[in-house]
């Protein structure tokens, strides 16, 4: 497993975009549509709060606290095989493996003990048409 990068899970995307890269003057790869973001030299990324809520199945919380603020994302060679792994260890899981054709990625996501998100992914290897 490989650390990757935090993404901070953001209410407002433009805004945190902005502060990012014209305040504190980091370079970026952004994609509007998808509220994301990525500053590889700092592995730092942005995500929009309700996007992510959507991937990983997170209810809407009656109190802000509880919201995710931050996502650890590692890359492993075979999230399939790392979830079986895992679950064999006795790991629950905020939901199973899937594809995000979007991002190019197969994911997965659980929490910590603390029950900070942590999500594996893999990149999808492009079909040859």
């Amino acid at each position: 497993m490989e650390f990757h990068a935090v993404r901070l899970l953001v209410n407002d995307f433009q805004k945190s975009l902005s502060f990012y890269r014209d305040v504190l003057g980091f370079s970026e790869w952004h994609n509007d549509e998808q509220e994301y973001a990525y500053f590889e030299k700092q592995q730092l990324a942005l995500f929009s709060h309700l996007k992510i809520r959507d991937v990983i199945g997170e209810e809407q919380p009656t109190n802000e606290a509880f919201y995710s603020k931050f996502l650890l994302q590692f890359e492993v060679d075979n999230v399939d095989e790392t979830y079986r792994g895992l679950v064999n260890k006795g790991v629950r899981f905020i939901n199973l493996p899937h594809d995000q054709v979007g991002w190019g990625s197969r994911v997965v996501h659980l929490r910590d003990p603390e029950g900070n998100v942590i999500e594996l992914y893999q990149i999808l290897k492009k079909e040859k048409g």
